[in-house]
This record gives structure tokens, sequence and C-alpha cells, in this order.
């Protein structure tokens, strides 16, 4: 059976922090695929992305193209409008039969999962590798990992109360402090971005947006 990973974002852009944490989870679980899923209209999301989802989807796969075991979801499998996890699952699932399925997430989004449209049905349905994400931890001091396992308890006890099993570990992995939003207060600065993504996503940044950060 094919072990394949689900890993979606807004990916407002994608960065080095996307990319280690998708190796991780390939790495540490022996996967066979992570599959990259940008979304189009995030329900969650109350505000609009700072980039168009075309452009957001160009850059994720300038950032994974030369890596065969990083698939990018195409455009014409995304839904016009808000689309929802288990959506993308079920599009995923009538593709890749015989398939054990993993879903990466970052921590902060994990604590979100209790409240997940059709939660009932997609949580069980994967396995969920768990990223830590250094914003939700601010409150803790010593060992983050056991400051994210205890965040990841609380959203299982959360699940249990509403009778829903899951499946999930926290991936091995450092701390990474780069985020999409650090990068578009940098741009908005004017500030360099150079080493903070992927060489050829700040280069078509700048070229396509007009961006001209200091190098």
């Amino acid at each position: 059976m094919r072990k394949v990973a689900i890993f979606g974002g807004t990916f407002d852009p994608v960065h080095w922090g996307h990319l280690l944490i998708a190796e991780t989870a390939l790495s540490e679980l022996a996967l066979d695929l992570v599959i990259w899923v940008p979304a189009r209209c995030p329900p969650h999301k109350l505000h609009s992305c700072w980039l168009d989802f075309d452009l957001r989807w160009q850059l994720v796969q300038l950032a994974t193209y030369d890596r065969p075991d990083f698939l990018l979801l195409p455009k014409e499998k995304q839904l016009i409008g808000s689309s929802y996890a288990i959506e993308t699952l079920e599009d995923l699932r009538s593709l890749y039969p015989n398939t054990h399925w993993y879903w990466i997430i970052g921590s902060d989004a994990f604590q979100t999962l209790p409240k997940w449209y059709r939660r009932q049905e997609i949580v069980p349905a994967c396995d969920w590798l768990v990223a830590p994400r250094p914003r939700c931890l601010t409150d803790f001091v010593g060992d983050r990992s056991a400051s994210v396992d205890f965040l990841c308890q609380q959203v299982v006890q959360q699940l249990n109360s509403q009778c829903i099993e899951i499946r999930w570990q926290v991936l091995q992995m450092p701390s990474v402090e780069v985020s999409s939003s650090l990068i578009r207060q940098y741009c908005r600065q004017s500030r360099s971005i150079r080493y903070l993504v992927p060489e050829a996503v700040r280069t078509y940044l700048e070229a396509e947006q007009g961006i001209r950060p200091i190098v």
C-alpha cells in the first residue's frame, strides 16, 4: 500500500519552512509522495490572500519542480470558490486508490481541527503529522516538543468529546521561525527575502509583483 501525505495551505508565499516540513514528513514516515495543495479560497481565512491563487500555485511549482516525490495538485483539480479539506481528500482518494493517507498540518491549524467541516469523516481518514509552529508556543518555556504535545492533547480531548478518534504524531524537526506573514512584512518594508524563500521564488516574485527588496 502506498503512503501519501497531503500538504495543504495558502502558501502565501511558499518558503523554506514549508519545504523543511514536507521533507521531514517524507523522510521520517518513509512516504512515497507528498501532494501539495495550495488553497484557492480557504474557508477559515477572514481576509483575502496577499497573492492570488494562480501566482501562489506557480510559486509552489517553482519551489518543488526538481522533486519527483513532491507533487503539486493540478489547478483543474481545485474547486472554484470555498474549498474544504474533506472534498480534497475525496478527490485524491479516487485518483490514488489503495493508499494510506497522511495529512501534514501546522500546530496552529491543528488546534482548529475540532471545528472543521465534516470533521467526523476527515479526522479518522488520515494520520495527522503535526509541524511545530513557534507562534503557538509563545506562552511556554523549556521543552517545546512537550509544549506541542500538550497543545495536541487538548485537541485530542476536544475531538474525543465529539466521539472522533484521531491518529497523530508531532514531526521531529527544528522549530522554524520563517513564516509567510514575515515574508509579506519584509516585502512591504522593501527588505530582502533572500534565503527565506527558494531563489526561484524570490526572482519570480520580483518579476511578477514588482517587488524590489534590498539585496
